[in-house]
Formats: structure tokens, sequence, C-alpha cells
């Protein structure tokens, strides 16, 4: 399908997902008037504060306050026009996606947003070969028709492309020309074309974030908030107790605390999101010839009792994980998923030749795993099979965890994934990485993975499915449970809101109704 009905086909499917979250601001009255300070908080630095180089997820708080998205992906996971006012494939083949620019904004740095300053900034997050480079599709080129016209051209099909110009994905939040002519500043300060500007002189690195409004916004109704503020806080303890009293207005919970939140008057917003999984990176066996083995992959996917942690760790903001996604995005099949069989998985050991078990080292975040709870848990799970797994813990920093991960020293690690198959295949896939670091190819899933990239709707629905029930056989992820979004909202704020389709809860939209409202 080509043209405007291909993206609008995309749109329709998206907004066609039912919100889950249960935080939806329904302790508070609609806003009356603009907040002075919304105040929030994340675990650790940024990643980076330049959009190229920065994370997704939770973490595009950062960049996502200061730079504004060609696409906006709603809470309801439908796309919405922002920097943007249209876009659609214009050939048969989805390789050419063009995209109309809003008129009438402009950067930062004073500058106007058209189309050479898009492709520039796209050209410039290609070059960096950051982090959220695998989201956005085989690129060829970027072109400028005219100022308000840009044409990105790709090598081969790519179906995502309205989804890769979203608020997370990171090359939709365009950059100024004054900073890509001085890049080393992105590392500093901001320019971009968002609802607020970031105040470099009273951030403090590392501690606090600070943006203030920025009077050139293209659409000041949507502006809620004088100030947005973000603090750094790590213990999930402190985190509770700065929402019970009002320090900050929105926290990264934890299931542990979510009773204990309520208690104290806050609301509680979750929403699936998280699916956590032990990675075996190591799958040709390079340094652990036991993980080249699949009979061994699909002994310790057998060996995990899931229900038993979920029921141990999360309650009811946990469900077991059996298969590549969380259940309500594309791809999840009831037909398929993992079991909880101890003799099986001793039997595939035993004709493996590892009937006495073996060893693994497995590094784990302590900063997104909490306490190493799901690590511990998964490790205390396979010791009943003879596996003895010596768990690394990085503590320091979401980036250091990253950077130990691509070190190949490591034959499995724990981490989440997120969203439809197609994104999560595309994380995996990326040669090199922290999903990949000792570089596995499957071709199935590939040509598999390749043709989804020609489809939408139904057609990409049956073929995510295919790859879901392909990747299981694989065993290179095992899938163990998803983590509920758990986030804490204070009184002073409403209308915040997700779904499984975009879980990601952050408080800016290009309209009135996307942002998060003061309650008075």
């Amino acid at each position: 399908m080509a043209g405007i009905a291909a993206a609008t086909a995309l749109v329709t499917a998206l907004a066609g997902c039912t919100p889950a979250a249960s935080g939806d601001g329904s302790n508070a009255s609609a806003a009356t008037e603009r907040g002075d300070e919304l105040t929030l908080q994340f675990r650790g630095s940024p990643m980076s504060l330049d959009p190229a180089l920065q994370g997704t997820a939770s973490g595009s708080i950062f960049t996502v306050l200061a730079y504004a998205p060609l696409i906006y992906q709603a809470p309801d996971g439908s796309l919405q026009p922002s920097l943007a006012t249209s876009w659609e494939f214009t050939s048969d083949e989805m390789t050419a996606f063009e995209i109309s620019l809003r008129e009438g904004v402009q950067f930062t740095d004073g500058k106007a947003l058209d189309a050479e300053a898009v492709k520039a900034s796209m050209e410039y997050f290609l070059e960096k070969s950051g982090p959220n480079l695998s989201s956005v599709g085989p690129i060829d080129s970027v072109e400028a028709v005219d100022d308000t016209t840009v044409v990105i051209h790709y090598s081969k099909p790519f179906s995502s492309a309205p989804m890769s110009l979203t608020q997370t994905a990171m090359m939709g939040n365009i950059i100024g020309p004054d900073a890509l002519a001085d890049p080393e500043s992105l590392l500093t300060t901001m320019d971009g074309a968002g609802q607020y500007t970031y105040n470099a002189e009273e951030s403090v690195p590392g501690s606090e974030y600070v943006y203030e409004r920025n009077p050139d916004f293209w659409n000041p109704d949507a502006q809620m908030w004088e100030r947005v503020t973000v603090q750094i806080m790590a213990d999930p303890n402190a985190v509770l107790s700065a929402a019970s009293t009002g320090q900050i207005d929105f926290g990264l919970g934890s299931a542990l605390f979510a009773d204990a939140a309520a208690d104290a008057g806050l609301d509680v917003a979750a929403v699936p999101f998280y699916n956590w999984e032990l990675r075996l990176a190591d799958t040709e066996g390079e340094i652990n010839p036991a993980l080249g083995d699949p009979r061994v992959r699909e002994a310790i996917g057998l060996a995990i009792d899931r229900s038993a942690i979920v029921d141990a760790l999360g309650g009811g903001y946990m469900a077991v994980s059996d298969q590549m996604v969380v259940e309500g995005n594309e791809g999840y099949s009831s037909d398929i998923g993992w079991d909880y069989d101890l003799d099986r998985a001793r039997e595939l050991l035993a004709d493996a030749g590892y009937e006495d078990g073996f060893s693994m080292t497995v590094l784990d975040s302590g900063l997104q795993d909490a306490d190493s709870q799901i690590a511990q848990a998964i490790a205390s799970n396979l010791k009943k099979v003879n596996i003895d797994v010596t768990l690394e813990v990085d503590t320091v920093s979401i980036p250091s965890f990253i950077e130990k991960a691509e070190t190949k020293k490591y034959e499995a690690t724990i981490w989440a994934s997120n969203g439809d198959v197609g994104n999560t295949y595309r994380g995996f896939r990326s040669t090199g990485t922290m999903t990949n670091p000792f570089g596995f190819v499957d071709d199935e899933m590939e040509s598999m993975y390749a043709e989804s990239l020609a489809a939408i709707g139904d057609d990409r629905e049956a073929i995510y499915q295919k790859m879901s029930e392909r990747w299981q056989e694989l065993a290179y992820s095992i899938p163990v449970l998803t983590q509920h979004y758990v986030n804490y909202v204070g009184q002073d704020v409403t209308n915040v809101k997700a779904s499984p389709a975009n879980p990601v809860m952050l408080p800016v939209g290009p309209q009135p109704e996307y942002n998060w409202q003061p309650t008075r």
C-alpha cells in the first residue's frame, strides 16, 4: 500500500490499542492554569544530553523536554502531528517517506525550522551511530525537497518509518543548526524546538537538570508548567519518601512499594512494560561452550519457574512472561510460550553432556533490577538443574552496564526489552551492541524480519507471530516476567496516561490534552 494510506493504516492500528494505565489522574481535577514547577525523578545521569547519543524509554525525559519530535506518539499509541503536520509513503515499495513540516517553528538558537535543518539533524544522528541507530531503518539518504518538505529514502522497505520519528526514537527530535555547527556543545547545552529550554547554569550534572518554559514554542497552550526539574535519585526508598512528602511530583516507582505509595495518597500509575529476560549472548559457545548447544538453551528456558518468581517479587504489578513480547503488543501469540518442566530440563542437559551442570557468569544492572532481585531469582532457579550462576552486578550507571555488556566478557546478561516484535528484534540483531555483543545471526529470523518491513496491519502481525515462534525455538533470550511500569504521581499532577502500545510516561506533547497538567 502506497501513499498516505500506509501511514494512515499504521496510525489507525496503533490508535486501536486499549489504554491500560491505572494512574490517569483520577485523584485530581482538571487543570485551570499553568503550574509553577513540575519536579520529576530519574534513577541516574542521562546517557547524554545529545539526542543522537541518548537512550530511550523513560531516560528520554532529558531530551524530550527541550527537543520536539517530528511525530508524536500519544499515550494511547496513536501517532499525532508535531513538528511534522503530515507524512506518507510515496513509493509502493515503502522506500520513500515524505514529511511535511510545520511552519513558524524556531529553535532555541533563533533559527527557523526548515527542511535543510531537519536534513542536517538527521544526517548528524546517522553519523554519530548512537544507541538508537537500529530503530531508524536502512536509510540511504535524506532529501530536502523544498523549505517544508523532507523525504527519507531507504535502501529497503521500512514500514516502521513513522514510529522511527517519534519522541523516544531520538532521530525525530530535531537539533538546531547552531548546535550542529558545534557538536561538542550538545554534551552540555541543548538546541531544540521543544516546550522547554535547558538551563545549564542552574543545573548540576549528575544531580539536577533544570528546564525553563520556552517563550517561542509554537503552541503555548500546550505548555502546562513554567519550569520542569529532573532530580537524580536511585534509591527506591528515597524515591517513595520524596514522592510522599511532595519533594517530587512524579517518581519511577517499584512494584515492591506500590501499596505503600497508595497508602501515602499517591496515584500509582501502572502499565505492562519491561519484558525481563536472561539474554544468552554467547549462543555460539565462544567463551562458554555449553550455551552453543540449543538443548542447553532450551533446558534453561524450561528450568525457570516464572509463576513462583512473580508471586515472590511482584504480585499484582508483575506477570509471567513466556515469549518475546508483552501481551498487547504486535506479535504476541497465545499459541506459544515457555513451560516449567524440570524433568525435561535435566533430560536435555544430560543429552547435551551436562548432566552435572556447568557454570556461567551473568551481568546484571543494579539500577534497573533493584537489589538484583530478578537476577537472584533466576540464579536460584537454575541451581536446581546444577547450573551455577555467578552474578556480577553493575551499580555505577546504565552506560557503565552497557559498556561492560559489550566487552564479550559475559556470556549472558539480564535486561528488559519492550515494544512489538519488530522493535524488539531490531534491538537484538545490532551486532556489537550490548544486546548482541557476539554477533549472532539467524537466517530465518532475518528473512522474516525483512518481509515484515514491507508489510502493515494483519500481514505484519502474522509475520511477527512467526518470528515469536522462531525466537522461542532459538532460545537466544529467555523471557521471565513482565514488570509493570510502576510510577508514583503526586496530588499536584493530573492527566498522566499510558498504554501497552506506549507505556513510557512523559509530561509533554504537542497539544494540551497530551500534557501532564497541574491540579491547582
